[in-house]
């Protein structure tokens, strides 16, 4: 056997193993998921958010390039759908650039160039407006105080609420929900967009 088939061989068994080592990896995490979604709904999404990683991980190993090339002009559909549930479940939590781009299996860059092509804004200015929807809707039909909500959505206090309320709506939280505590509740004027290359409707907001 020639040293080429023997690098080959090698190669491919070396792959093989890789192959295996994920889908047992994945097989546990999923499997401990299962087991936990309905008694901590909190260890079961850490298990689900490795498993994703995990897979990311290996799509951006094997077929990076690829990917890259074949998402010029925007993200897929179903991958700007993943992206956007992602953030909406988990507005109340910090999102941070690396969980998102672990979702895409995308190079730091060109995730950034195709989110903004796809849903308009980067990725915070998405968040920061998805957050700032649901503290309206919050204060519209709960009793919560302002403190609760900008906790409820992610945001570290009542001050910064009030900062990121102000930059996007004009006016301060307590003053717009005086103005509005009769209203049923509407997203913001302009937050409804359509992905440019999915043609996905997708609610905008961000932080």
């Amino acid at each position: 056997m020639s040293n080429h088939a023997v690098l080959t061989t090698g190669a491919g068994e070396h792959s093989n193993q890789s192959e295996v080592v994920l889908t047992a990896n994945l097989l546990e995490l999923l499997t401990v998921a299962q087991s936990k979604v309905e008694v901590d709904r909190q260890a079961a999404q850490a298990c689900l958010s490795r498993a994703t990683a995990l897979l990311a991980a290996s799509l951006e190993r094997d077929v990076g390039p690829k990917a890259e090339n074949a998402f010029r002009g925007g993200l897929p559909p179903w991958l700007a759908k993943r992206l956007a549930t992602f953030i909406e479940e988990n507005l109340a939590q910090p999102i941070r650039s690396p969980d998102l781009i672990a979702l895409t299996g995308l190079s730091t860059g060109h995730f950034f160039r195709t989110f903004k092509e796809t849903f308009g804004q980067a990725p915070f200015a998405y968040i920061a407006r998805l957050r700032i929807e649901r503290a309206q809707e919050m204060m519209l039909t709960t009793d919560h105080s302002l403190c609760q909500i900008a906790q409820e959505c992610g945001m570290c206090d009542q001050s910064h609420l009030t900062r990121l309320f102000r930059q996007l709506v004009g006016m301060t939280p307590g003053e717009w929900r005086r103005v509005h505590a009769c209203e049923p509740f509407e997203p913001m004027a302009g937050n409804a967009r359509t992905t440019q290359s999915s043609g996905t409707s997708l609610n905008l907001s961000d932080h």
